[in-house]
Protein backbone atom coordinates (compact mmCIF):
# COMPACT_ATOMS: atom_id res chain seq x y z
CA UNK A 1 0.00 0.00 0.00
CA UNK A 2 1.40 3.05 -0.65
CA UNK A 3 1.16 6.77 0.74
CA UNK A 4 -0.65 7.83 -1.85
CA UNK A 5 -3.43 5.46 -1.52
CA UNK A 6 -3.54 5.38 1.81
CA UNK A 7 -4.49 9.48 1.91
CA UNK A 8 -6.97 8.93 -1.00
CA UNK A 9 -8.57 6.42 1.78
CA UNK A 10 -8.72 8.90 4.20
CA UNK A 11 -9.68 11.60 1.52
CA UNK A 12 -12.89 9.89 0.78
CA UNK A 13 -13.32 8.86 4.64
CA UNK A 14 -13.68 12.54 5.84
CA UNK A 15 -15.21 13.63 2.48
CA UNK A 16 -17.92 11.66 2.57
CA UNK A 17 -21.67 12.99 3.03
CA UNK A 18 -22.19 9.87 5.67
CA UNK A 19 -19.42 11.48 8.11
CA UNK A 20 -21.03 12.23 11.28
CA UNK A 21 -20.72 16.35 11.26
CA UNK A 22 -24.03 17.32 11.44
CA UNK A 23 -24.00 19.58 8.12
CA UNK A 24 -27.28 18.35 7.96
CA UNK A 25 -28.92 20.63 10.26
CA UNK A 26 -27.84 23.81 8.20
CA UNK A 27 -28.35 25.24 5.12
CA UNK A 28 -26.88 28.25 4.45
CA UNK A 29 -29.81 30.56 4.18
CA UNK A 30 -31.37 28.25 1.38
CA UNK A 31 -34.71 27.43 3.41
CA UNK A 32 -35.63 31.33 3.85
CA UNK A 33 -34.94 31.72 0.31
CA UNK A 34 -37.18 28.47 -1.10
CA UNK A 35 -39.88 29.47 1.50
CA UNK A 36 -39.80 33.41 0.14
CA UNK A 37 -40.22 32.17 -3.83
CA UNK A 38 -36.72 33.37 -4.18
CA UNK A 39 -35.26 29.44 -5.07
CA UNK A 40 -37.31 27.72 -7.54
CA UNK A 41 -35.46 25.39 -9.53
CA UNK A 42 -31.96 23.64 -10.49
CA UNK A 43 -30.86 27.04 -12.08
CA UNK A 44 -31.44 29.36 -9.20
CA UNK A 45 -30.06 26.65 -6.64
CA UNK A 46 -27.23 26.54 -9.25
CA UNK A 47 -26.88 30.52 -9.25
CA UNK A 48 -26.48 30.11 -5.26
CA UNK A 49 -23.90 28.04 -5.38
CA UNK A 50 -21.65 29.18 -7.14
CA UNK A 51 -22.35 33.01 -6.93
CA UNK A 52 -22.57 32.82 -2.77
CA UNK A 53 -21.63 29.50 -1.30
CA UNK A 54 -18.18 28.94 -3.02
CA UNK A 55 -17.44 31.91 -3.50
CA UNK A 56 -17.87 32.74 0.60
CA UNK A 57 -16.34 29.31 1.27
CA UNK A 58 -12.89 30.69 -1.16
CA UNK A 59 -12.96 33.86 0.69
CA UNK A 60 -13.63 33.24 3.98
CA UNK A 61 -13.54 29.50 5.04
CA UNK A 62 -10.33 28.93 3.42
CA UNK A 63 -7.66 31.00 4.41
CA UNK A 64 -8.48 29.96 8.35
CA UNK A 65 -8.48 26.28 6.70
CA UNK A 66 -4.57 27.06 5.87
CA UNK A 67 -3.43 28.61 8.73
CA UNK A 68 -4.80 25.59 11.10
CA UNK A 69 -3.62 23.24 8.77
CA UNK A 70 -0.01 24.89 8.83
CA UNK A 71 -0.26 25.22 12.65
CA UNK A 72 -1.46 21.99 13.57
CA UNK A 73 0.06 20.60 16.92
CA UNK A 74 0.58 24.19 18.04
CA UNK A 75 -2.68 24.71 20.56
CA UNK A 76 -2.38 28.09 20.93
CA UNK A 77 -1.56 29.29 17.73
CA UNK A 78 -5.02 27.15 16.72
CA UNK A 79 -6.87 28.63 19.67
CA UNK A 80 -5.84 32.43 18.00
CA UNK A 81 -6.77 31.19 14.55
CA UNK A 82 -10.20 30.11 16.02
CA UNK A 83 -10.70 33.36 18.22
CA UNK A 84 -9.90 35.71 14.62
CA UNK A 85 -12.42 33.10 12.80
CA UNK A 86 -14.93 33.89 15.08
CA UNK A 87 -14.69 37.73 15.57
CA UNK A 88 -14.57 38.16 11.94
CA UNK A 89 -17.59 36.39 11.10
CA UNK A 90 -20.36 38.77 10.74
CA UNK A 91 -23.33 36.26 10.35
CA UNK A 92 -23.90 34.89 14.22
CA UNK A 93 -26.28 32.36 12.86
CA UNK A 94 -23.55 31.15 10.12
CA UNK A 95 -20.96 31.62 13.06
CA UNK A 96 -22.36 28.97 14.87
CA UNK A 97 -23.58 26.79 12.27
CA UNK A 98 -19.56 26.25 11.69
CA UNK A 99 -19.02 26.21 15.13
CA UNK A 100 -21.71 22.76 15.98
CA UNK A 101 -20.37 21.31 12.29
CA UNK A 102 -16.47 21.54 13.39
CA UNK A 103 -16.96 20.59 17.23
CA UNK A 104 -18.83 17.53 15.53
CA UNK A 105 -16.39 16.95 13.11
CA UNK A 106 -13.99 17.33 16.28
CA UNK A 107 -15.31 14.83 18.45
CA UNK A 108 -15.53 12.29 16.16
CA UNK A 109 -11.95 12.67 15.04
CA UNK A 110 -11.36 12.54 18.88
CA UNK A 111 -12.92 9.49 19.68
CA UNK A 112 -11.53 7.68 16.47
CA UNK A 113 -7.54 8.90 18.02
CA UNK A 114 -7.24 11.54 14.92
CA UNK A 115 -3.84 12.86 15.85
CA UNK A 116 -4.16 16.55 17.51
CA UNK A 117 -8.08 16.21 17.73
CA UNK A 118 -8.38 15.16 21.42
CA UNK A 119 -5.83 17.90 22.54
CA UNK A 120 -7.70 20.15 20.40
CA UNK A 121 -10.84 19.34 22.13
CA UNK A 122 -9.86 19.32 25.56
CA UNK A 123 -8.14 22.92 24.95
CA UNK A 124 -11.26 24.32 23.90
CA UNK A 125 -14.00 23.02 26.32
CA UNK A 126 -13.99 25.73 28.77
CA UNK A 127 -16.90 27.96 29.56
CA UNK A 128 -14.35 31.01 27.71
CA UNK A 129 -14.45 29.12 24.50
CA UNK A 130 -17.47 27.41 23.78
CA UNK A 131 -18.88 30.25 22.16
CA UNK A 132 -15.95 31.34 20.27
CA UNK A 133 -14.15 27.98 19.44
CA UNK A 134 -14.21 25.05 16.91
CA UNK A 135 -15.47 26.90 14.10
CA UNK A 136 -15.34 24.11 11.04
CA UNK A 137 -12.32 25.05 8.72
CA UNK A 138 -10.35 25.49 11.61
CA UNK A 139 -11.05 21.86 12.63
CA UNK A 140 -10.89 20.98 8.62
CA UNK A 141 -7.36 22.00 8.77
CA UNK A 142 -5.86 20.38 12.23
CA UNK A 143 -7.70 17.36 11.31
CA UNK A 144 -6.70 17.12 7.17
CA UNK A 145 -2.71 17.49 9.15
CA UNK A 146 -3.21 15.20 11.51
CA UNK A 147 -4.58 12.48 9.19
CA UNK A 148 -1.69 13.20 6.92
CA UNK A 149 -3.44 14.97 4.20
CA UNK A 150 -1.69 17.32 2.36
CA UNK A 151 -3.10 20.67 2.13
CA UNK A 152 -4.08 20.32 -1.28
CA UNK A 153 -6.09 17.64 0.01
CA UNK A 154 -7.67 19.51 2.71
CA UNK A 155 -8.74 22.25 0.62
CA UNK A 156 -10.26 19.67 -1.87
CA UNK A 157 -12.13 17.75 0.95
CA UNK A 158 -13.62 20.59 3.05
CA UNK A 159 -14.89 22.36 -0.40
CA UNK A 160 -16.09 19.36 -1.56
CA UNK A 161 -18.18 18.97 1.68
CA UNK A 162 -19.65 22.19 1.73
CA UNK A 163 -20.91 21.90 -1.74
CA UNK A 164 -22.48 18.20 -1.00
CA UNK A 165 -24.09 19.67 2.06
CA UNK A 166 -25.42 22.82 0.23
CA UNK A 167 -27.03 20.57 -2.64
CA UNK A 168 -28.39 17.88 -0.27
CA UNK A 169 -30.46 20.69 1.57
CA UNK A 170 -31.92 21.65 -1.98
CA UNK A 171 -32.99 18.17 -2.21
CA UNK A 172 -34.93 17.48 1.74
CA UNK A 173 -36.23 20.99 0.27
CA UNK A 174 -37.77 19.38 -2.49
CA UNK A 175 -36.14 22.10 -5.09
CA UNK A 176 -33.90 19.35 -6.87
CA UNK A 177 -34.35 15.83 -7.88
CA UNK A 178 -31.75 13.64 -7.83
CA UNK A 179 -30.43 13.30 -11.59
CA UNK A 180 -30.75 17.02 -11.21
CA UNK A 181 -28.25 17.36 -8.30
CA UNK A 182 -26.00 15.72 -9.90
CA UNK A 183 -26.46 18.04 -12.65
CA UNK A 184 -25.49 20.67 -10.85
CA UNK A 185 -22.63 19.22 -8.78
CA UNK A 186 -21.40 18.70 -12.86
CA UNK A 187 -21.65 21.95 -13.67
CA UNK A 188 -20.08 23.55 -10.38
CA UNK A 189 -16.75 21.39 -10.83
CA UNK A 190 -15.11 24.03 -13.11
CA UNK A 191 -15.20 26.99 -10.63
CA UNK A 192 -14.71 24.43 -7.47
CA UNK A 193 -11.49 23.35 -9.37
CA UNK A 194 -10.22 26.98 -10.65
CA UNK A 195 -10.99 28.12 -6.71
CA UNK A 196 -8.54 25.03 -5.46
CA UNK A 197 -6.03 26.24 -8.40
CA UNK A 198 -5.88 29.91 -7.21
CA UNK A 199 -3.58 31.06 -4.42
CA UNK A 200 -5.78 31.32 -1.22
CA UNK A 201 -6.48 34.79 -0.47
CA UNK A 202 -3.80 36.31 2.42
CA UNK A 203 -6.70 37.48 4.88
CA UNK A 204 -10.19 36.33 5.19
CA UNK A 205 -13.30 38.48 3.87
CA UNK A 206 -16.45 37.46 2.78
CA UNK A 207 -19.28 39.47 0.65
CA UNK A 208 -22.14 37.04 0.21
CA UNK A 209 -24.86 39.57 1.01
CA UNK A 210 -27.98 37.42 -0.10
CA UNK A 211 -26.93 33.74 0.89
CA UNK A 212 -25.69 35.76 4.47
CA UNK A 213 -29.05 37.90 5.14
CA UNK A 214 -31.14 34.79 4.08
CA UNK A 215 -29.19 33.07 7.14
CA UNK A 216 -29.70 35.54 9.48
CA UNK A 217 -33.64 36.62 8.41
CA UNK A 218 -34.71 33.21 8.58
CA UNK A 219 -38.70 32.72 8.46
CA UNK A 220 -40.94 31.88 11.63
CA UNK A 221 -44.15 31.79 9.75
CA UNK A 222 -42.50 28.42 7.88
CA UNK A 223 -41.89 25.12 9.80
CA UNK A 224 -38.31 24.46 9.53
CA UNK A 225 -36.27 21.67 8.81
CA UNK A 226 -32.90 23.15 9.05
CA UNK A 227 -31.08 25.81 11.67
CA UNK A 228 -30.19 28.23 9.02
Amino acid sequence: MTETTLSLIRLLHVSDSAFPSGAFAFSSGLETLVNEGRITDAASIHDVLTGQILPRWASFDRPFLHAAHMAAGDIARLKEIDARCHLQNSADRLAEAARRIGRSILSVHARIATPGAAEYRAAIDTPQMRDMAGHEPVVQGLVGAGLGLSLAQTELSALHSTTLAFISAAVRLGRLGAIEAQGVLSSAATQMAEILDAPAPKRAGAFSPFAEIAALRRSTAHASLFAT
